[in-house]
């Protein structure tokens, strides 16, 4: 990793310590649920390291995966970013034909190694032959972006992702480019970037799989480490920039072009009570959509989308 921009803004040694030290797991103690600890929030110097994040330091795969850079002109000239692709088997035994593309969105203070979870599943699925081969794409989106350009101008996650990310991605594989082709899903805040950008770019992301996304209407509700970043303290960019706003405004477009799904653990007391309201807001508005409540399971992915059985790979079926 020569030169500090492969590290995104970071030297090899912050790299290195950042990686030993944290290993980006602290995304699920950040988490406030019914019956868990205090959350472990990062240091003052841990968050500044997140801040600038746009190349995951760690390039091994468990998952399959590849490793790739990108370039982020969004932020400038010669910045990059990096993501994690999955190629079906059919990409290599059918080098005729183009492919859907699945986006996946970690969480807050996650990595794109926290992927390997779906990766798993739907590569599964492929091979049963019980979903459409499909390439997935897991970007290292800043730890504490929420997928939202930051209000002061500096981190433009969602230009970086919406653009830059999606346009490599086209240029760079067989993709079939079509919005319909092309899917955004995430957990947690993950699951609030994809229903954002899904809201706001339905030209772009025609199907939309939100897992447990994080859409609570008073930004106050999450730890302010978690917010800072991304909305400066400002309830009213919070709004402005949120999926509940983006998608009454676009509302005529989704009911065209989109297909939104939902899905929930029911004993995710944090978030399932709001999840509701978003879902009925979705029916009053006509926007065809899916709200899928798992009994029994929390604020989980592999247990909300396994509680869900073949449905979690029909989706795309049908799509």
């Amino acid at each position: 990793m020569a030169g500090s921009e492969s590290t995104g803004g970071m030297t090899r040694r912050d790299a290195l310590r950042y990686v030993s030290a944290i290993g980006l797991a602290c995304a699920p103690t950040l988490a406030l649920h019914a019956g868990e600890p205090p959350p472990v929030l990062p240091s003052p110097e841990q968050l500044e390291v997140y801040r600038h994040l746009w190349v995951d330091p760690v390039r091994a795969s468990t998952d399959g995966s590849l490793y790739g850079l990108y370039p982020t002109p969004s932020r400038g000239a010669g910045t990059q970013g990096s993501y994690r692709i999955y190629l079906p088997p059919q990409y290599a035994t059918e080098p005729g034909r183009r492919f859907g593309v699945i986006y996946w969105l970690h969480g807050g203070f996650g990595s794109s190694r926290d992927g390997a979870a779906a990766i798993a599943r739907i590569d599964r699925a492929i091979k049963a032959r019980v979903m459409p081969p499909h390439l997935v794409v897991v970007p290292q989106a800043l730890p504490g972006g929420w997928y939202v350009d930051s209000k002061d101008g500096d981190r433009p996650v969602e230009q970086v992702v919406a653009f830059d990310l999606v346009q490599h991605i086209d240029r760079t594989y067989r993709t079939a480019t079509e919005a319909a082709e092309r899917t955004v899903e995430g957990m947690s805040i993950g699951g609030y970037g994809a229903l954002r950008l899904g809201a706001k770019y339905p030209r772009i992301f025609g199907r939309v799989s939100a897992v447990a996304p994080s859409i609570l209407k008073d930004m106050g509700e999450e730890p302010a480490e978690r917010t800072e970043d991304a909305f400066s303290g400002d309830q009213r960019y919070y709004d402005a920039v949120g999926p509940w706003t983006l998608t009454v405004g676009n509302a005529p477009a989704l009911r065209q072009r989109s297909r939104i799904r939902l899905l929930a653990g029911g004993e995710d007391t944090r978030l399932v009570a709001v999840l509701r309201e978003y879902a009925a807001l979705l029916t009053s508005l006509g926007i065809p959509h899916e709200f899928i409540e798992v009994p029994g399971v929390g604020h989980d992915y592999p247990a909300i989308v396994d509680g869900i059985g073949g449905r979690y790979a029909e989706y795309w079926a049908r799509s």
